[in-house]
Order: C-alpha cells, then sequence, then structure tokens
C-alpha cells in the first residue's frame, strides 16, 4: 500500500469530508480510490463539467445508485451529492478551474459557503469529495476545510513495479534484461517521469531496440529529457562537460572534488554528510555557470537547470504549487545537481515584500532544509546583495565563493583551454604576452576576443594571431570596470567576507 492511498483512507476513517490530491497523474490516483473503494466497500463517483457524474466503482465494489443526473454547474453538483442517499467517494475533476479568482465575485463567495456548508453535513455521513488537480489553487478561505495531500511522482521501488507489471502485460518478459544492474539502470533512467509517462517510454524504448537491455538506457533518458523540458520550469543537461573545460577557480574546483566520494555507501557508513548546497556569486562571465555544469561531469549527476523566474503564475497558488512540482520532479530524479542561474532575477522582489516572491521563497528555504533526497543545489549570482538576507544567512548553503576576474595564470589556462577550444593551437600564440595584457578580462570576455579574432582573421583568408585577440581585446570595455563598483559597495563587501574566494588573487 502506497503512501497516498494510506493517507486517504485516514482522511475518510476521521472523517475529514473534503480531500484535495495535488498530482500531475489523475489516472494512477483514480487507480489508488478504486482500490480503497473497493477496500471500505464504498461506491466511487467522479465528476467534472465534460462528463458529469459517472460510476466507476471497480468491479467487485458496490455500484452507485443511479441516476445522478446530468448536472454541469459546480453549484448543482455540490447540491446533488448533499441529496445523495448512498455511500460514496465523489472524485471532483477540474474543480479548480471554476473555483478561483476568475470566478464572479458573487458566485465565488456562494461556492465558497457551499463548500463550508457541505463539509459540515457531510461529517455525520460516509460520503467524501476529493478533488484532484495539478496544483492547489482553491481560494485561500478553503485551505482549512481541505485535507490536503500531495501525491508524488513514483519512487526506484514504484517505478520497478511499473516495468516488471507492464512487461508482464505486454508478454515481453523474456525481451527484459535478466541484469539485476541493468534493470537498475533502466529504473534509474526512468526516475523522474510519471507513472503513464514510463509506461510509454518503455514501450518506446522496446519498440526503438527490439528489447529492454542496456542499449535502451540512452533511448530512456533521451525521452525522460524531452518530457521533463515540456514543463517550462526545468531543462535537463546529461553529464558531458567536464572540469577540464574550466580555467581557474582552483579553490571552488578542490571544494568540490574532496566532496565527489560523500555522495557513496562507504561515506554514509561513517556518517559522512553529502552537501545540500553551494553559491557561487560575482562577476558575469567569471565561470560560475560553466562550473555547474562542470559538477555534473565530475560527480556523474545529471543537472536540472531550474528557471526560478517561469515560476510565477498569474493564477493564486499557481506560482507555490510550479515551484513544489519542480521540487517534487529533482527528487523523484535524485540523486541530481538543481542548478539555479542567476538567482537573484527570480527572487529579488522577496526583499522588497512582494507576498508571492515571498511565499515561494518560504517554500524553497524550507524544502532546501527538510529535503532528505539527494538533490544539491547550485546556485549562481552576480548581484548578490538583491538576495533576501534569509537566503544568504550562514548555514544556509554549504558553502559560499566568490568568483572575481582570474589571475595570470588562470588567464594562462584560460587561454590554452579556449584556443584549443576553437580549433587554435596555442603554440601559435604568445600566450605570456596575452595573459599579461587581458587584465581584469573574464573567462567569457577571452573566448569571444578568440571567436572574434578568429572571424576577421577568416574574411581577411589569413590565420589569427596574437595581435588579432589583442585587438578584439582592446574594442571591448570590460565589464569589471563597471561591476567593481557593485563588488566595492559595504553591502557586497560584507557579503564576500562571510564567503570563501573561489581562486587566490595573489598573482593579479
Amino acid at each position: 500500500m502506497n503512501e497516498t492511498i494510506e493517507r486517504l483512507i485516514d482522511a475518510i476513517r476521521s472523517r475529514d469530508a473534503l480531500v484535495f490530491i495535488e498530482s500531475v497523474e489523475e489516472q494512477e490516483v483514480t487507480r489508488d480510490l478504486q482500490a480503497i473503494a473497493l477496500s471500505l466497500k464504498q461506491s466511487l463517483i467522479s465528476w467534472n463539467p465534460v462528463q458529469h457524474f459517472r460510476d466507476i466503482t471497480p468491479q467487485g465494489g458496490i455500484g452507485a445508485m443511479s441516476p445522478m443526473g446530468q448536472v454541469e454547474s459546480l453549484a448543482k453538483m455540490l447540491f446533488e451529492i448533499n441529496d445523495y442517499a448512498g455511500d460514496a467517494i465523489f472524485v471532483l475533476q477540474d474543480v479548480n478551474f471554476l473555483l478561483n479568482d476568475r470566478t464572479p465575485p458573487s458566485e465565488l463567495a456562494i461556492l465558497i459557503r457551499n463548500f463550508k456548508l457541505l463539509k459540515q453535513s457531510l461529517r455525520t455521513t460516509n460520503k467524501t469529495i476529493v478533488v484532484i488537480g495539478n496544483h492547489y489553487n482553491l481560494p485561500c478561505e478553503l485551505e482549512d476545510d481541505f485535507a490536503f495531500i500531495r501525491r508524488s511522482r513514483p519512487d526506484k521501488d514504484e517505478l520497478m513495479k511499473i516495468l516488471l507489471s507492464f512487461v508482464a502485460a505486454q508478454h515481453w518478459e523474456n525481451q527484459l534484461s535478466a541484469d539485476p544492474i541493468v534493470r537498475d539502470m533502466i529504473i534509474d533512467a526512468a526516475r523522474g517521469l510519471t507513472a503513464d509517462q514510463a509506461r510509454s517510454s518503455f514501450a518506446k524504448a522496446f519498440l526503438a531496440n527490439g528489447n529492454l537491455d542496456e542499449k535502451a538506457i540512452s533511448f530512456l533518458l533521451d525521452q525522460k529529457k524531452q518530457i521533463i523540458q515540456r514543463n517550462d520550469l526545468l531543462e535537463y543537461y546529461d553529464a558531458t562537460t567536464t572540469m577540464d573545460s574550466v580555467g581557474g577557480l582552483l579553490y571552488l574546483k578542490e571544494w568540490l572534488k574532496k566532496r565527489k566520494k560523500t555522495f557513496s555507501e562507504e561515506a554514509r557508513n561513517l556518517g559522512i554528510q553529502e552537501p545540500k548546497g553551494l553559491l557561487v556569486f560575482g562577476v558575469p562571465g567569471g565561470g560560475k555557470s560553466l562550473t555547474a555544469k562542470a559538477v555534473s561531469g565530475m560527480w556523474q549527476m545529471p543537472l536540472l537547470r531550474f528557471d526560478i523566474g517561469r515560476v510565477f503564475g498569474q493564477f493564486v497558488g499557481q506560482s507555490e504549487s510550479n515551484m513544489r512540482e519542480a521540487l517534487n520532479i529533482a527528487e523523484a530524479i535524485a540523486p541530481c545537481i538543481l542548478w539555479i542561474d542567476e538567482m537573484e532575477k527570480g527572487f529579488a522582489g522577496a526583499s522588497g515584500g512582494h507576498e508571492t516572491t515571498t511565499r515561494v521563497l518560504g517554500n524553497f528555504l524550507t524544502w532546501m532544509q527538510e529535503k532528505k533526497s539527494t538533490v544539491v543545489v547550485i546556485a549562481t549570482a552576480n548581484d548578490i546583495t538583491r538576495l533576501p538576507d534569509e537566503f544568504i544567512r550562514k548555514g544556509r548553503f554549504d558553502e559560499m565563493f566568490f568568483v572575481t576576474t582570474p589571475n595570470i595564470n588562470e588567464r594562462t589556462e584560460i587561454l590554452e583551454i579556449q584556443l584549443r577550444k576553437h580549433k587554435l593551437n596555442p603554440e601559435h600564440f604568445d600566450i605570456p604576452k596575452l595573459s599579461q595584457l587581458t587584465k581584469d578580462r573574464t573567462g567569457a570576455e577571452i573566448e569571444q576576443a578568440i571567436m572574434e579574432a578568429k572571424i576577421n582573421a577568416f574574411n581577411e583568408n589569413k590565420a589569427p594571431t596574437t595581435d588579432d585577440i589583442y585587438d578584439a581585446f582592446r574594442s571591448v570595455v570590460p565589464i569589471w570596470s563597471s561591476f567593481r563598483a557593485k563588488v566595492d559597495s559595504p553591502e557586497y563587501k560584507q557579503i564576500i567576507k562571510a564567503a570563501k574566494p573561489a581562486s587566490p588573487q595573489d598573482s593579479q
């Protein structure tokens, strides 16, 4: 029996007459309710604005009384439930679209009062109303009237059951690898999917490969990437970028390397804690985002880029629900890295008292504090002074690192990396000279200058030279010239004191 079923049975038996289940898996919730109806010997009746009342009691259960009438309005439907003579669980679908801040105030007030009155009336009966929705966005006046249950995406054990039952139903047992390690890898590849998405992906993997074996793993990962990116909140990255592509940031790299082994069984047995989060801030173009991608390769974990700006929806409760859904996906995929780029753009409003932003930030911080799954948050920021104090206080992240412009040794390393990246031989350039001349230039600016020099030389039908790269540098004012004033502000300096330098700066 899964946790959702247990909590639902407890709610029904304790006469919580109104229950809201937040889930993106309506069919799975319906199956759970059918199992509950069967065990409690109750009828199960669904209602939505299109199909109206329907008896969906599973075979062998107690059939609902009929007829239930073709009731289209929400108000009339509630009256019908109140007058229903039998014991039943009523499943209401799409109700949250009929009961929100777009509903006319006079109509909304009546509906809210109807729910409150119905709750009192149903407590003396064996009737229960269960509302299913992707996110809870009912009026705040009803928050205390509904018991709230969140049905998470299937975990590893549930996905294995789904896989085995699916191949049995399709008679594909012989096509499923018998190797337990391969089966485990198949399940890891499917983590983060809904039950229905997992079944569909298993079927597509079989059709594409003829078997469900190690060849299907990359296909499943690609399917997962496509599905996850449909929600606009998360972008899935494979662990392909390595630390070899990151120049400089010596102290930050050492910190990350030391924590690679903390995710092992050996570390857990010794009580060594794995990192929960890291905040990297400083000059734009300093390599913060590239490092986040490279950590994924170092730790061999998938990377999810979380776009905080897209969390905020136009309807009441939608922003908080979007946040929960993104975090639920991350936890389902765990172990993984949750990368939040330029975090100040998403949470800046919280410091100004913006109510929705403050609530969403509160939800996120609570999740960071209480999460049990291996989801390591790597947050990056440029202007960290725009973040609220509670976000950057000591202990919120395992560590904070400040990134400034690279020192001369780092610039040498970055120049060599970028020249090779753009198919140029470093031996053909005066690297020491360029390292000296690029003081206060970020890694991103060094790469841009190399690209510009290469284009200019190509148009002149020649190979790029050291002077071409230097000319490209001279044509652009370094971002540090304007960013320095921000870093020198008292607020920024105070935050830097609480952080570690990402790299040594005594060789500038």
